[in-house]
């Protein structure tokens, strides 16, 4: 079996082994993340992480089973296999780079593949020493992942209702174990109860993840279904060898290929992970990167839309935002029509390919009265005419529009628009200038000319400084997001005065979170005026750019949507909504959804630079000194 298909698979069960030279200590250190980056945590909550880290351990060592795969050229699954630092180097890696935009953008020459297995050509990767390059050879893969609870064995006899209003949290990071308003996997999925699910997302940590469902090789009676995106699957360099093609780690599946292993990914899937996993696959030019659970319980369907992708550096360990919704089951299918909310959501799950058995199973079938706040969805393609606003940039306008909000003039200083987003994309003040109008849900807008001004944003992502400085398991993980921003040198000075400090409330955590928010600065007792949780970053990939749109459409000022390649899914959260979406007892809305400190400082010129993993930056040097 390949390389780095094997890594995929017992990934999460290697240690760490080997030291680093001194000269490249820094930057393997601040790598992809790995399950035991909370082995030398002293918290007691990380104390809690490695026993159920050694637990899911000692099942999958009780589970041992005879596994074999069929192929040509090879009789069993041994390979060699990167020293721990790189347990899951290659998927991250790459998760990382497609997430960043640099692979999309006309400057994506920019970005680099690693050295080793995968290398793009002509690639300058950093010198790695004999150290952190040297391979073992573990015997041959010969297990299945654990499909026993990692969960208390205490739960409750009958899941109930906990979010039928909704609800809005963020991460219970390591600190936050005694804080309110946090949630973390183990609070929203109850798998002894589960009648079926669904999740998709860009990127699943197997042995982090799986343990929260009841797979089985023997029954179908639970039904978990999986989806994400196909380049992201460990399983699709196997099926891709036994359908004769030829696919790396640089390399991307085409739709048509993808079609042609799908029979062979789903009987891999199924031998793998049991009788009752149903694996299905989003294709897009950029990225498949929403993240959704729907989880049926006997009673109610709960909807979770987060940020987070479905490993344990987000889950856990990262400041990240959860919006979760529990619909009370109807009593027989509804047979008018469904509201804009149930519609909006079973047209995106069907677009990423989830399977009709499903779809079916939870349509019309649940009650979405109690839904308040507006799905934002984009999938790729150029969008024109109405069909303009049901995604990206225009679907953001649209919705803010008919929140009829009533935002003040920035001009007053009553109103600033807010991000905090895991990845940057190529910006430009062309491209912020429609991001804010669409933001702001403006009434009319343009398309704004190349020398335009940069829009009055302020972002925040960490710099290099923020992220040397950060906790070991937030630096092992932040190659998890990344700024196509660059070379940075080169960038304009209104790009660059838009950043700011990323500080964690939870004094040295990282995050994933993509997140919008317009609210008044100089009244700390006013809600905001809506905020914007979920999956897309801020780049054109995830939204979209506005282009002239020779056929005159009045709601979008004749513009239309280009150069929009991703899934993503979010939701807009009016501001009035938001004390009732909090936990009770949470000492205020900056407090229960705001995970940085919003005074964070603007980067200093030219001394800051905003983080990016150096294996993806060509002339990787220059981007990484700094602070």
């Amino acid at each position: 079996m390949d390389e780095d298909l094997e890594r995929g698979l017992v990934a999460s069960l290697l240690e760490q082994a080997g030291q680093i030279d001194e000269d490249a200590q820094l930057q393997e250190a601040i790598r992809l993340s790995k399950v035991e980056t909370r082995v030398n945590s002293s918290t007691p909550v990380d104390d809690q992480l490695r026993e159920r880290s050694a637990r899911m351990k000692r099942k999958a060592e009780e589970e041992l089973r005879p596994y074999s795969v069929k192929r040509t050229s090879s009789a069993s699954l041994s390979m060699n296999i990167p020293s721990t630092r790189s347990s899951r180097s290659t998927a991250l890696a790459k998760a990382q780079d497609n997430e960043s935009e640099a692979v999309l953008d006309d400057t994506s020459k920019a970005a680099t593949w690693p050295s080793g297995p995968g290398s793009a050509a002509g690639a300058k990767a950093p010198k790695r020493s004999l150290a952190a390059t040297k391979e073992i050879s573990p015997p041959p893969l010969r297990r299945k992942v654990a499909t026993g609870s990692s969960l208390p064995s205490a739960a409750p006899s009958k899941v109930k209702i906990a979010y039928s209003n909704g609800a809005l949290r963020i991460t219970r990071t390591p600190g936050r174990t005694k804080t309110k308003n946090c949630v973390n996997l183990e609070d929203v999925i109850h798998k002894q109860h589960l009648v079926s699910a669904c999740v998709f997302s860009f990127f699943i940590s197997e042995e982090e993840f799986y343990g929260h469902f009841p797979l089985s090789h023997s029954s179908d009676a639970v039904p978990i279904y999986i989806g994400r995106d196909v380049n992201m699957d460990p399983m699709v360099q196997e099926a891709c060898h036994q359908a004769g093609i030829s696919f790396k780690d640089k390399d991307k599946l085409s739709n048509k290929q993808l079609q042609s292993i799908l029979p062979t990914l789903h009987q891999l899937s199924g031998q793998r992970y049991g009788k009752n996993y149903h694996a299905f696959y989003a294709w897009s030019p950029g990225c498949s990167h929403s993240k959704i659970l729907l989880l049926v319980y006997s009673s109610f369907l709960r909807l979770v839309v987060t940020s987070c992708n479905m490993m344990d550096i987000d889950t856990v360990l990262g400041d990240n935002h959860w919006y979760m919704h529990d619909l009370p089951k109807l009593s027989s299918r509804a047979k008018s029509e469904p509201s804009s909310f149930e519609a909006g959501l079973l047209a995106h799950l069907q677009a990423l390919s989830t399977p009709n058995a499903f779809l079916d199973s939870i349509r019309g079938m649940y009650d979405y009265s109690a839904v308040k706040v507006h799905l934002v969805t984009s999938a790729p393609g150029v969008c024109a005419g109405i069909k303009a606003e049901k995604h990206g940039l225009l679907r953001l306008r649209r919705v803010i529009q008919d929140l009829n909000l009533k935002l003040p003039q920035k001009e007053s200083g009553d109103l600033r628009l807010e991000i905090c987003a895991a990845s940057i994309g190529k910006l430009s003040a062309k491209w912020l200038s429609g991001f804010n109008d669409c933001a702001l849900g403006k009434g009319t807008i343009k398309v704004a000319d190349e020398g335009c001004a940069v829009p009055d944003l302020k972002l925040f992502y960490p710099s290099v400084g923020d992220v040397k400085k950060a906790h070991e398991s937030a630096q092992n993980a932040a190659s998890n997001i990344g700024c196509a921003t660059r070379p940075w040198d080169n960038a304009p000075d209104g790009i660059k005065n838009i950043f700011h400090h990323y500080e964690s409330k939870d004094t040295g955590r990282l995050y994933h979170q993509k997140f919008i928010m317009a609210y008044n600065p100089r009244d700390s007792k006013a809600l905001p005026y809506f905020v914007y949780i979920g999956s897309a970053n801020l780049s054109q990939s995830a939204w979209g750019a506005l282009e002239q749109d020779k056929k005159a459409t009045e709601a979008t000022c004749n513009t239309k949507l280009i150069k929009l390649s991703n899934f993503e899914c979010g939701v807009v959260i009016p501001g009035h909504l938001m004390e009732g979406l909090l936990e009770p007892g949470t000492e205020g809305w900056q407090s229960g959804i705001v995970p940085y400190v919003q005074t964070g400082k603007r980067y200093s010129l030219p001394k800051d630079r905003p983080w990016n993993d150096p294996r993806w930056v060509q002339n990787w040097q220059e981007d990484y000194r700094g602070t």
